[in-house]
């Protein structure tokens, strides 16, 4: 199945992964914990602005590969979309590293609000000198975090067009995970979404 990435682009995976990357130097200088969720700095402010940049793509893609009439182009408009056709994608649980809290950044679309890490996003754009100290450790997780499960989800809609018939049954997530192999590996969901390589005899 990994020959699959010949015949559908990443250039969507191949840029999170960059994002990934970045994302877990900046856990070599500032550990990731609780204590430290309000450091903010230049480097966090490029990494949210990126991240959040990246999202509004890939959520215009998803919600083009679901319905090629959809034409939304603000974060409410594709809510509605995601929540009607993709309602697993806001319960999603991300595991960051070894030891960070699982991070759940697409929750608060349960309750028909706007991630609040996405409207500091848009302050800290907009209005830098004001919101600076929101480009900080918490959002850029949430950010990046927020990224990575759409990202999945846009390639398991891709894959499951073009893999189901050869497959002979549904793409799972077992399959895209599979696919979407990084040396990172930085952020991840839970384990029943990979395939276990490990044996005991």
């Amino acid at each position: 199945m990994k020959n699959e990435k010949e015949n559908i682009s990443m250039r969507y995976w191949d840029y999170f992964c960059a994002l990934e990357s970045d994302l877990k130097k900046i856990s070599r200088y500032i550990d990731f914990s609780d204590d430290n969720l309000n450091t903010h700095s230049i480097e966090l402010t490029r990494l949210i602005l990126s991240s959040c940049s990246e999202i509004d793509v890939i959520l215009k893609e998803i919600c083009f590969e679901l319905d090629d009439t959809h034409k939304p182009r603000k974060i409410n408009e594709y809510q509605k979309i995601i929540k009607q056709e993709l309602p697993n994608l806001i319960n999603e649980k991300i595991n960051i590293g070894f030891s960070f809290t699982e991070v759940k950044p697409w929750d608060s679309w349960n309750k028909d609000k706007t991630p609040s890490w996405w409207t500091m996003h848009n302050s800290i754009k907009h209005q830098r000198s004001n919101y600076y100290k929101e480009a900080n450790l918490d959002n850029s997780i949430k950010a990046v975090t927020a990224l990575f499960i759409c990202i999945n989800y846009y390639y398991k809609i891709v894959f499951s067009k073009s893999l189901k018939e050869k497959l002979n049954r549904e793409v799972t997530w077992k399959d895209v995970t599979q696919i979407l192999n990084s040396d990172i590996n930085f952020l991840r969901f839970p384990s029943d979404y990979y395939i276990s390589h490990l044996r005991v005899n």
